[in-house]
């Protein structure tokens, strides 16, 4: 029911356009992250349709698109005529819209509606072929498909679509312009582009970046929290009075000499026999 009900909106889609391609188009597609498009056509008429006609018709056909979904899927956002050519601005919903085939999504959900498709691929920068099983970074792919529009009259000249995201993968009928843009030839194109913008791992770059940040501010307070002085597993030494320390080796000395040892009688300070002044404090020592 939902393809049918895609097919309807795609033909309510085409056949605004089938009085107004008596001449050739250019269709440019602008693919948003959310599945969305925006459509931008040039058509040159050749002078026999005037721009109200156009809009009128334009108008008429994003109604009944509209109307044949159920909801508002497409609205004509503008249309100007510049150097010969109508140029009209189309917004979708969502691309899948645009015909029964059209798909926008995980390469995941694309690879079980669509597998056959993934047979033949190449990779994007490489311009080589690639087998399905040695697609790289699956899990972050997108895949869009799209058609070239048969409009049974005149002729589609060119047909450009711009991606959210950097191409990966193609299929051959789709050629690169640059890493976000390509064109598409006749029958479906399919697209894979990194989901993102290629961009997930500088995110990660930068997670790493302020872990990093946080752990050196964390270690630096860490360390400026010890005492600098000196650490308390370490005891201080106990000091020596110097009396204590003269009056050990007075009384050594004395020991020596033998008996007769005398007293200074201002510090007691042993002293050697018949010392007339203490050899610690220098007071005099009576006889």
């Amino acid at each position: 029911m939902k393809k049918n009900l895609k097919m309807i909106v795609a033909i309510g889609l085409l056949s605004v356009f089938t009085l107004l391609l008596t001449g050739c188009i250019s269709i440019e597609m602008k693919v948003n992250k959310n599945g969305s498009c925006d459509l931008k056509y040039e058509i040159r008429t050749e002078g026999m349709v005037t721009l109200a006609d156009a809009k009128q018709q334009l108008k008429s056909g994003v109604d009944e698109i509209n109307e044949a979904a159920g909801k508002n899927v497409a609205k004509l956002k503008g249309i100007r005529e510049k150097d010969g050519k109508i140029i009209a601005d189309i917004s979708i919903s969502n691309l899948s819209y645009l015909d029964g085939g059209a798909f926008f999504g995980k390469y995941s959900d694309f690879a079980k509606e669509y597998p056959y498709d993934l047979e033949e691929l190449w990779d994007a920068k490489s311009d080589e072929p690639v087998n399905k099983d040695n697609i790289k970074g699956a899990g972050g792919l997108n895949a869009v498909r799209i058609s070239g529009i048969d409009t049974g009259a005149g002729d589609l000249t060119s047909f450009t679509l711009i991606l959210p995201g950097n191409v990966k993968y193609i299929s051959s009928n789709v050629t690169m312009v640059d890493d976000k843009t390509v064109t598409l030839g006749g029958g479906y194109g399919l697209v894979l582009y990194q989901r993102g913008g290629g961009a997930g791992w500088l995110l990660y770059v930068l997670i790493i970046l302020v872990v990093a940040v946080v752990v050196i501010l964390i270690a630096g307070k860490a360390k400026k929290g010890r005492s600098p002085g000196v650490s308390a597993a370490v005891p201080a030494a106990t000091p020596v009075h110097t009396g204590a320390a003269a009056s050990a080796s007075s009384q050594a000395a004395a020991d020596e000499e033998g008996e007769g040892v005398r007293y200074c009688p201002n510090c007691g300070t042993a002293q050697k026999k018949g010392a007339k002044f203490c050899s610690n404090c220098g007071g005099q020592i009576t006889q």
